[in-house]
């Protein structure tokens, strides 16, 4: 909507060559099912999953719970939620995944009714993390478990850039985010929200290929719309980590915050 601030609305309003990077990322592969592991998902359950974007993760996910489960793939976007039906389609799941346009502030599920609830790179852009977290609390039976997935940006290495450069890169970009530093601030928002037996993991995998480029072209246009960062310094930073990684000196890290919580008996 108009008046919605900008991490959300450019969620809403995605140009072309970034929807068309989404609707062709997030596969599900060796590093995404290491990231689920600490949700314990098995045939049979009942699975919301928040932020699903294109829905290639909620399809696997339904391949998980097979027939006798259900997925509930949801998001602000009602353009990735087609692309999510299609997936489901393509992967054979569609009699068991069904699509939801949400923010997070509610969710569309009766008190106690579902046995898992995951977000990946999603409560960092949420108006509030607790509230959005209370409500994954709410939707889950007892001893049900939400499993939450999320960056710190301020955390991110990036070489070739100079550090101080990249701070400044970094904080310009970070206005697209509500909280930019979520993945560090998960645990707490767990406990706040209500969950035991909070568990965390933390995983870092290099990138010395270029995996993540895109993201952080995406973090160069958040910078600009910022008007904090002077277009010739936000050119610098891409400049320098594709030269890097023609000449071999590119390293980037992303840590990814995985915490898992337990919905009280």
């Amino acid at each position: 909507m108009a008046d919605d601030p900008f991490y959300k609305a450019h969620w809403q309003d995605i140009e072309p060559e970034r929807m068309s990077a989404y609707k062709g990322g997030f596969a599900w592969d060796e590093a995404a099912s290491a990231l689920y592991a600490g949700a314990d998902i098995h045939a049979g359950q009942a699975i919301a999953d928040f932020g699903c974007g294109p829905g290639k993760v909620a399809a696997a996910l339904a391949g998980l719970v097979g027939e006798t489960g259900y997925v509930y793939a949801i998001d602000i976007k009602e353009a990735f939620l087609k692309i999510a039906r299609e997936n489901a389609v393509a992967a054979g799941v569609a009699d068991w995944v069904t699509t939801h346009q949400s923010d997070g502030a509610t969710l569309p599920f009766d008190d106690g009714t579902l046995d898992r609830v995951t977000a990946r790179n999603t409560i960092m852009y949420v108006d509030d993390p607790v509230e959005t977290l209370g409500e994954f609390r709410r939707v889950l039976r007892p001893g049900g478990l939400a499993h939450a997935i999320d960056g710190d940006w301020y955390m991110m290495v990036a070489e070739p850039v100079a550090h101080d450069l990249w701070r400044d890169f970094v904080r310009a970009a970070s206005h697209a985010c509500r909280n930019a530093d979520m993945g560090r601030q998960l645990y707490g928002a767990f406990r706040e929200a209500g969950f035991e037996d909070i568990q965390v993991k933390i995983f870092a995998n290099p990138d010395v290929t270029g995996r993540l480029l895109g993201m952080v072209r995406n973090m160069a246009r958040y910078a600009l719309e910022s008007g904090t960062l002077d277009a010739a310094a936000i050119d610098r930073v891409i400049a320098q980590v594709e030269q890097g990684l023609a000449d071999g000196r590119y390293f980037l890290v992303s840590p990814q915050f995985v915490v898992t919580g337990r919905a009280p008996d």
